[in-house]
């Protein structure tokens, strides 16, 4: 129990140390891109970063979280080592593939929906980080596995460090978000480069794919690819159908409210991914104290989820002007409805990890099935008419 805290705290400590270094850094530059691209730019903006999300998801199929739990529990094996080179091996080539697939699902839905000519093409360029996200992602399942999230974390900081210097001079220069979507792929590459190179600093090599496997891979991922296609639709499908009933300014005044509450899930992200491969090994070798460990860890989530969202909901009207300029107002009774959702995010995420870890991923993917279904519902019904 002790050798699980040290380890949970280590990675919680620079999970933690760096997620508040890339949250001001992201939240600073945030506003930043808010004030210089304005409301009608910005909303554009962040319906082609959404359509690259929504999509996202099949490029990896819930390869990743599959992976950081088998090779956690790969690891302690005797022949462990091996067995995680080839899960590594597979799953890169294989997210490759995929990726290819899903850039060019991505350009066509964004076609088929009348999106300008000028935002197609942002929409393709940015789509291009999925290839990248294939060998990082990949890479940065088995540094989970292994539990060097320090070596993750430190790839996320120089990733979101590239990112503010080169979108930075790219809105300096008047480059727009174009500027913003290659400085994405600029630091999106660097931090590929920095989980690859951690992976082979802990002696772990891609061996070559095994196409045979390929096929029991997807079937044992899909409850994961099932949670995590859920999940994005349900965060960024309301902005692609803003975007296409209400125009780009709405869009622009929703996702400024929307993005101060990712900010606020900075706790629950670090906790849950500090915890994750390390309950996943405790799961087979010590699964008599995970309760007490689940109880917990709840408890701190929502010691900070509630309060946040009580201080939020009473400053909105202040916070907004402050950070996005009086041009802004329309987002603030967006920011006071959904900041309500934060402590919801921070306990349904936990407890998702939760039924992973006990091998039950089945029902999450029901469950956050059933969920995004009703969110897509109310949202077809409810942009058209009140945006």
């Amino acid at each position: 129990m002790q050798k699980l805290t040290a380890i949970v705290v280590r990675n919680s400590a620079f999970g933690m140390a760096a997620q508040i270094l890339i949250k001001i850094l992201s939240f600073a530059f945030s506003v930043l891109i808010v004030r210089n691209l304005g409301a009608s730019a910005f909303g554009q903006y962040s319906a082609v970063i959404a359509f690259g999300i929504t999509f996202s998801f099949l490029s990896d199929l819930g390869l990743g979280p599959y992976a950081v739990r088998e090779i956690a529990r790969l690891r302690d094996q005797p022949d462990g080592l091996e067995k995680a080179q080839k899960l590594y091996g597979n799953i890169l080539y294989l997210r490759l593939l995929l990726s290819a697939l899903t850039i060019v699902l991505v350009i066509v839905a964004a076609w088929l929906t009348n999106r300008p000519l000028l935002m197609i093409g942002a929409i393709a360029l940015s789509s291009l980080s999925l290839l990248i996200y294939s060998v990082q992602g990949a890479s940065d399942a088995v540094l989970a596995g292994f539990e060097r999230l320090d070596i993750s974390a430190g790839a996320r900081v120089i990733n979101q460090l590239a990112f503010v210097v080169v979108g930075g001079l790219a809105l300096y220069l008047g480059g727009g978000y174009y500027g913003l979507i290659i400085a994405t792929l600029i630091a999106v590459g660097l931090m590929a480069v920095v989980c690859w190179k951690g992976v082979q600093s802990l002696g772990v090599r891609a061996l070559k794919p095994d196409k045979g496997a390929w096929l029991h891979l997807l079937r044992a991922s899909l409850p994961f690819g099932i949670i995590g296609f859920a999940l994005g639709l349900s965060y960024k499908f309301d902005t692609v159908l803003l975007n296409i009933y209400r125009g780009d300014a709405e869009t622009g005044f929703y996702n400024a409210a929307y993005n101060l509450v990712f900010s606020m899930v900075l706790f629950s992200n670090v906790l849950n991914t500090a915890l994750y491969p390390s309950l996943s090994r405790q799961s087979v070798s010590d699964p008599g104290n995970l309760n007490r460990s689940f109880e917990r860890s709840l408890r701190y989530l929502m010691i900070f989820a509630i309060p946040s969202a009580v201080g939020i909901w009473v400053l909105a009207d202040q916070i907004i002007p402050f950070l996005f300029t009086q041009s802004f107002g329309p987002a603030i009774p967006a920011l006071r409805i959904v900041i309500w959702v934060v402590p919801l995010m921070f306990a349904s995420e936990f407890f998702g990890y939760i039924v992973v870890i006990s091998g039950k991923e089945k029902i999450a993917a029901r469950s956050v099935l059933v969920s995004t279904g009703l969110n897509v519902l109310i949202n077809f019904f409810l942009v058209p008419r009140y945006g």
